[in-house]
């Protein structure tokens, strides 16, 4: 049972409801696909109309070269500033046919929100945007600065992210971040995230120059499929661990207090195990071992591999070409140049130059906010209030995103937390958010906003 201050904005919220989930299904009504560009020009309009509405001051900025990022900002002239971090684009709704009902018509089934975007990301941003809408409604104000940074390429890595923090960091200034995702466990805990691994993405392409042949030449010309499995395969051993002379030798291992997070971290085997199965995992390792490698590891995954016949039924052929896709997650003290130079030393040791390296996507690296930052704490302590259980916490996601531009490039602290779940289907058909949980996220971020002077400057968390 909430009570207090808690309980107060709860029970408006609530009161709220209808009005909430309206705002909501609005930015979910529209295509924003920056993978193919659907609807990106008219996405940015109508998300800078939705924060005029709740009473902010928008801007649409152009000058970084990539899709409009969308500024929202209300000046309370406090003695604090919080960063908001949050997306607009969307990944492709594909394989259309298997959504129960169209991506871009919002349902409502099994107190559930069905949508492309339900929780990647405007579930988040909508949540966020409807506690300025509840303190502006509730208290009559909002006790501190507020600036939100939507972006409309997040789903793409981030391409022009950077020149934008180039051309606009004037306006960037704040105490510290809140960033645009998170969730909470099958049990109801909140997760919090302290960071992001950073990515290097490629294409490894082996090719002959000849045409496709009978599959008999196989006994003595060379298949590029094999020449491109056989580096695949040196790349990384059975256990996952990367084969690549170096690859290691930039990571800056995580103190003993980052370390200490995974101790709390109770039920997280089992999870996984629901997940892949008892014989999904590479190795036997203990749960906190295995919660070391997915959070404070780097790693390299194969997402994709082509060549020759794929069809259905036979066909004897010898193919003239090859190429698979990978991405590298990245932690601190690694930078993806340096990778990429070890991955082109690595194939062509190995292929003697009969496989090329093709850089699709450079990425960015690794972010970290040390746990001891009180933001975290704040964090923290509002979940508590609003879920009614204290949350779990994440030294780092194990996905990527541009969040080293704030925590390297601006030397903020910078704090994940949001409204998904295990049922969410990120990235996939179906994707979808309880109302419970965007509700409660609504509170969080309120309860966030109200105690963020007093505790970022006194310790103290008078209004929960």
């Amino acid at each position: 049972m909430m009570s207090g201050i808690t309980g107060e904005l709860w029970h408006r919220i609530n009161e709220k409801r209808g009005e909430y989930l309206q705002l909501l299904k609005s930015l979910l009504s529209f295509p924003s696909v920056s993978a193919t560009g659907e609807g990106m020009e008219e996405a940015a309009g109508r998300v800078a109309e939705v924060l005029e509405k709740v009473g902010l001051r928008s801007d649409i900025f152009t000058d970084h070269g990539g899709y409009p990022i969308v500024w929202g900002e209300l000046r309370e002239e406090r003695h604090g500033t919080l960063l908001i971090y949050n997306h607009y684009d969307v990944q492709p709704p594909d394989p259309l046919e298997k959504w129960t009902s169209p991506p871009f018509q919002p349902t409502i089934r099994n107190e559930r929100v069905y949508a492309r975007g339900a929780c990647d990301n405007k579930g988040n941003l909508a949540a966020r945007l409807c506690a300025i809408d509840l303190l502006l409604d509730t208290i009559g104000e909002v006790p501190l600065n507020i600036k939100f940074l939507i972006e409309g390429e997040e789903e793409i890595g981030s391409p022009h992210l950077s020149k934008f923090f180039q051309n606009h960091r004037e306006i960037l200034s704040a105490d510290a971040c809140l960033w645009e995702m998170g969730g909470a466990s099958p049990d109801g805990r909140p997760h919090i995230y302290l960071g992001a691994k950073g990515i290097l993405y490629l294409e490894l392409h082996a090719s002959e120059k000849r045409p496709d042949l009978h599959s008999s030449w196989g006994a003595i010309v060379r298949n590029p499929a094999f020449e491109l499995v056989h580096l695949l395969s040196s790349m990384r051993d059975r256990s996952g661990r990367v084969l690549i002379e170096g690859f290691y030798d930039d990571v800056q291992m995580p103190d003993s207090e980052t370390v200490a997070l995974l101790e709390e971290l109770s039920g997280f085997e089992s999870e996984v195990r629901a997940i892949v199965g008892d014989e999904g995992l590479l190795s036997n390792k203990s749960a906190k071992e295995l919660l070391f490698d997915l959070t404070l590891m780097p790693c390299i995954n194969i997402c994709g591999i082509q060549s020759g016949y794929t069809g259905h039924g036979s066909k004897t052929v010898l193919p003239s070409s090859a190429f698979a896709k990978i991405d590298i997650r990245l932690v601190p003290g690694m930078r993806p140049e340096r990778v990429l130079e070890l991955v082109k030393r690595h194939v062509e040791r190995v292929s003697g130059g009969r496989v090329s390296v093709v850089p699709l996507d450079m990425g960015y690296p690794a972010a970290r906010t040390h746990p001891s930052e009180p933001f975290v704490q704040l964090i923290a302590r509002t979940a508590e209030s609003a879920y009614g259980m204290k949350p779990i916490i994440y030294p780092s996601s194990a996905g990527s995103g541009p969040m080293y531009l704030v925590t390297e490039l601006l030397q903020m602290p910078c704090v994940a937390a949001g409204i998904g779940d295990h049922q969410s289907n990120v990235h996939a058909p179906d994707e979808s958010i309880s109302i419970e949980n965007y509700l409660k996220g609504i509170l969080h971020v309120a309860l966030t906003i109200v105690n963020f002077v007093p505790f970022m400057r006194g310790g103290v968390t008078p209004y929960l």
